[in-house]
């Protein structure tokens, strides 16, 4: 069995990069690529975050921070509804299947190495970006999916930060090892 210290960082964020891409072009038909050198929008806007994690014998855990319009726009493109018809759990529920998608490739590389792991049930919150509210949304949903593997030391775990272009708009993601 291969240990995870065999599996590189830049491994994984490579993984979800080409995962990233990949998911957006099958489940919305819209192309994604990494926007480069680009901060979170320090403006306070809506944003839904699904955070999903893999636990067992490596651990990550990811937030997909999507801007509340492009989180609508592509549930209405992969429901094939139109944004007017679709509830808030209609476009939660395609934001977290897209997380599920997204960490699912990563899990399947990392099992390839027989690296004994399993994905949690994808979480999602809402709120507007900046807010403690959201933070704190963003921490306990952090909690749930860490579960028994308890938190994480802030001053060992600071996330690395991806940032794609999808369609019109920008997704973010905070991953944690």
């Amino acid at each position: 069995m291969n240990h995870p210290s065999e599996i590189s960082i830049a491994s994984v964020t490579e993984w979800l990069n080409r995962a990233v891409q990949d998911v957006s072009e099958t489940m919305f038909s819209q192309a994604a690529y990494p926007a480069q050198g680009l901060e979170k929008s320090a403006a306070t806007e809506d944003v839904l975050v699904a955070c999903i994690g893999i636990r067992g014998n490596f651990q990550m855990e990811v937030a997909l921070h999507f801007p509340k319009n492009l989180a609508a726009h592509l549930a209405s493109l992969s429901l094939e509804t139109p944004a007017a018809e679709l509830d808030e759990k209609m476009v939660n529920d395609v934001a977290g299947e897209f997380s599920n998608m997204v960490v699912g490739a990563v899990k399947s590389r990392i099992s390839d190495m027989e690296v004994v792991c399993a994905m949690t049930v994808p979480r999602v919150v809402r709120n507007a970006t900046g807010t403690a509210d959201l933070e704190q949304k963003i921490k306990a949903a952090m909690a749930v999916i860490r579960g028994s593997a308890g938190p994480r030391d802030p001053a060992l775990s600071a996330p690395k930060h991806l940032a794609f272009h999808v369609g019109d708009g920008l997704l973010h993601l905070d991953v944690y090892f």
